[in-house]
């Protein structure tokens, strides 16, 4: 095999690597705007995060609430469930 075919091979065989790096790892949810795309479509949401922060100790201590509402009091369980996953994304980024 003559080197300008091998290295035509190796960069085929690279950028297809790379397609399937970029495939099977999707851009991280490093963002409350990119958590959203988790939330079901169809509705308007108010977040609120009420968080207490202890600093006496030797590392910061973070504590809250994270509430996610449609406009109704108490989400419905069916609701509830589908929001879960933009509940963690958001608190994975407050850590």
């Amino acid at each position: 095999m003559n080197k300008k075919a091998f290295f035509i091979g190796s960069a085929t065989l690279l950028s297809s690597l790379l397609a399937f790096q970029s495939f099977s790892n999707p851009a991280p949810l490093n963002s409350v705007q990119k958590c959203a795309s988790l939330l079901p479509s169809g509705y308007n949401f108010s977040m609120t995060i009420n968080a207490k922060i202890d600093t006496t100790a030797d590392k910061p201590v973070v504590s809250g609430i994270l509430d996610l509402t449609d406009g109704t009091e108490i989400l419905p369980p069916e609701l509830s469930s589908k929001v879960e996953p933009f509940k963690q994304c958001v608190v994975k980024l407050m850590k």
